[in-house]
This record gives structure tokens, sequence and C-alpha cells, in this order.
């Protein structure tokens, strides 16, 4: 009996972009024949998993994330569905190849059409096997949604561009509803690109001349809100020694954009509500009313619904603002847009960092694409930047990505002490904490009671970036 998977040895860093092939079989003689065909492969060098089972398949994919699966039709305690299921959870774009004897064909035919790569035909030659991984390596470059789709004004970095079909249905939505004055209530967790779609939008618009104009609530002290959106007199209040123009007549005939709008206080929220009834504002100490042009995009990360369930948002306004919701959904859901996202994101990065850099291997792509992510696009970022800046050689591999990446888990595990366990909890917490306040480690700090010196301090201790900032 072959252990559950065992993972050879890293080879010198001369091999640095090796790839991870995972096998699949209870026939010990036919997971040699394949480790065996694999490893005498000149390029990409490659290392061999092996399992023997699904349930092995399964922890293998866990510790490891494979670039590749070589996966008998039948096993002990399962079929190559099962293993083709899990590993199009954590990354649907590593190629799953199936092993079939010549009576199961059609059957491996019928898993290529849920997702499997290609199929091989018992018995196992070694030169099928070298020509089957060396096909399903370059399949991507033929893929019509990386290429053919791409419009050339989509191709340089945006958000107008996606291969993920959950990404392209709110794109079409959001699409449709550009050319109206009707407000649009963009949802999405922290870091998924709100702004960027609420720019999409406005040139998309008849109002594209205009100007956009962006507010983020959560950055406004709640005394200021008011003047700050719809302006004030000279001598209003205790510190306004001029007039001042808010941000709805900035974007006079253009766009408002208002990032976490949950953050807007109850008492402004109904003041809100009649600019969007009647179209026109009052500055603070005003006593005429002014008319205004403007179109209002909304964004938050809060589920508004259940704030007006609970009384801490008005379904007034609510409603008002809600004319057309857009779900951006997160990276996790759309990691069809990893590798096209990494790309534009490296030629940027590193020519901001004065790097010459030719891309990321294979193995560091296939990391990232099975990574979570939990700040979405902004956290992708922030890894690929560090990766540009460590970078030794002229391709970014596994070796340059932060450890959370390479062990596939947004908290590193917390090994066996107290000290450890200890440590991985307050990981969680404050990386919670970060990502209920979209980074902004003041809040945080007030979400942990704590002061904002001590999470600073903390972050340092534990070695950790803030993902969504």
């Amino acid at each position: 009996m072959i252990p559950e998977y065992a993972i050879p040895e890293k080879e010198p860093s001369g091999r640095a972009n090796t790839m991870i092939l995972l096998a699949v079989d209870d026939d010990p003689v036919q997971l040699e024949i394949i480790a065996a065909a694999a490893t005498r492969l000149e390029y990409p060098p490659m290392e061999v998993m092996r399992a023997d089972s699904v349930a092995s398949a399964r922890e293998a994919i866990g510790s490891c994330l494979p670039d590749m699966v070589i996966c008998d039709n039948f096993l002990p305690d399962g079929e190559a569905c099962d293993v083709l299921t899990e590993m199009r959870q954590r990354n649907p774009l590593v190629p799953v190849i199936v092993i079939t004897a010549h009576e199961s064909v059609q059957n491996a035919v019928g898993l290529i059409k849920r997702g499997a790569r290609d199929y091989l035909v018992k018995p196992l030659k070694m030169v099928e096997i070298q020509q089957v991984i060396a096909g399903s390596l370059t399949w991507r470059s033929e893929e019509e949604d990386y290429v053919d789709l791409i419009e050339p004004e989509q191709k340089g970095e945006g958000i107008a561009y996606s291969a993920a079909p959950v990404m392209r249905d709110a794109l079409r939505l959001a699409g449709r509803a550009a050319d109206s004055d009707a407000s649009i209530l963009i949802q999405g967790e922290s870091g998924t690109g709100k702004e960027l779609l609420a720019r999409f939008i406005h040139r998309k618009s008849a109002r594209r001349e205009g100007p956009f104009v962006v507010v983020n609530m959560a950055a406004l002290a709640e005394s200021l809100v008011e003047s700050e959106l719809f302006g004030h007199r000279k001598g209003a209040f205790t510190g306004a020694q001029a007039d001042r123009v808010g941000f709805f007549e900035q974007a006079a005939s253009g766009t408002l954009f208002i990032d976490e709008v949950a953050e807007i206080p109850l008492s402004v929220q109904v003041k809100l509500l009649r600019v969007l009834q009647f179209k026109e504002i009052q500055r603070v100490g005003d006593s005429e009313p002014r008319p205004v042009d403007v179109r209002i995009l909304a964004a938050s990360h809060k589920n508004l619904a259940e704030m007006v369930q609970e009384g801490a948002f008005r379904e007034d306004l609510f409603y008002r603002i809600n004319v057309i919701t857009v779900h951006l959904p997160p990276l996790r859901d759309r990691r069809e847009d990893i590798p096209h996202l990494a790309e534009q994101m490296i030629r940027r990065l590193a020519a901001k960092n004065r790097r010459s850099l030719e891309g990321i291997s294979q193995r560091g792509l296939n990391l990232l694409v099975g990574y979570g992510f939990p700040g979405n696009v902004r956290e992708l970022e922030n890894i690929l930047e560090r990766a540009v800046i460590l970078a030794k050689r002229s391709l970014i591999t596994e070796d340059d990505l932060p450890a959370f990446v390479v062990s596939g888990s947004t908290v590193e595990p917390a090994g066996d002490s107290l000290d450890s366990k200890l440590n991985s909890l307050e990981r969680r917490l404050i990386l919670e904490a970060l990502k209920e306040t979209g980074g902004n480690q003041s809040r945080a700090a007030a979400l942990l009671k704590i002061t904002e010196r001590r999470l600073r301090s903390r972050l340092e201790r534990l070695g950790l970036e803030n993902p969504y900032s």
C-alpha cells in the first residue's frame, strides 16, 4: 500500500519553475509510469504527488495545490468526477486528465463536458502521457474567453473585460442601465472594484462629458457629512470661514459616486432623500434651495436590506438609490479573471517600480488562482506589487509570493503550540476587522477596542500587511 500522497523534495533553485503533477490511481504500476513520463520531460520540469484514492487526492490538493491532475476514472472510494469537482472548486484553470479503459471512453468524454481537459486510454504509454501533459499546459492561450472576446479598447487595465460568466452578467446589467438617469446601487465586498464599475457606468452614460465626483462616506467625520455633501455658507457654523461648494454641486451635469453609502448618518439620510426626490439641495446656513442635475451611483459592502430591517438605514432612501442593483462578485467567484488581471497588474507595477519582468510562472499563477483572496482585487494588486519588488528573476515565481498564498490559506496554519494558536487567532481577528472597515486602521482599532498605535504594532509583530488599504 503506497502512502496517501508523497511530495518529492524540492530541487535546487535552477528548477524554480518546477510544476506539480498530482497522479491519482490505486495501481502502483500506473503511478510509476505516470511519474516516469512526467519527470523525464525536459520542459517544464515536473514534480509528482501520488494519491491512491479520492480521499488522499483531496488531502493532496488541500496540502499543495497541483498544476495538473491525472486521475484514474474508477477509484476505491469514488470516481474521477469527485476529484474533478474538488479541483474545479479550488482552481478551475488546473487541467484534469482522466485515465480510462477502452470500454469506458464514452464516460471520459462525459467528464470532458463537465470540465476535464483530456483523457488517456489504458494501457498507458509514456509518449502519450507526455503529449497530453504538453498539450494541456498550452490550452489556455487558445481559449477564446482569454483572447478572441477581448475587444481592442478593453485590453487595457480596468473592469470592462471578464472571462467569468458571473462577472459578465454584472457588466451587462451595468452597461444596459448606464445610458439612463436611474440611480444604481453597487453591492460587493471590499476590494471588488465598485468604484471602477461606477466609472465604467459613467463612461457609458450620456453624462460622460460631465464630471465624475467620488465621495467616500466612511472617510468623513459625521459632523461634516451634510456640509461636504451639500456645501455651506460662510458663518454657518464655527470654522465656516467662506462659502463652500458641496459634492452635489461639484458633480453638476455629471455623476456623483457615493461610496460606503451605509455610513451616512440617519439625520442626513432624510435630506439626501429630498435631493433625490426634488433635484435640489440646500447649503448649510442657506435659506434658499438650489436646483442640481446629478446622477447618483451608490456603493456598499454592507447588506442595506438588512440595515433597513434593523432600522439603521431609511427604507424610502433605500428604494430611491436602489432602482437598479448590480452585485459585484468576489474574486474567488471569478477566478477565470485572475490571469488577465495579473498580466495587466504586473506590467503596470513593473513600470511603476522600474523593474524588468516578463510575467509570472505557470506555477505562481496557479497558486494565485487557488488562493481565496479575502481582500479581492485590491489584495491581488498588493500581493503582486510585493512580488514585483522582491522578484530575483525576470519571472515572478512561487518563491516571490507570500507564504499564505503558497499554502492556499488566508490565515497561516496555527501549529501545535499555544503561542502559534494565539497568533493565528489574532491574525484572523485583525484581518476580519480590517475587512469590515474597508482597510481603515483607525476604525479597525476601534472595532477591536485597542489603540491604532497598538494595532500597527501588532501588524508589524505578526508580519501582516493590510490587504484592504
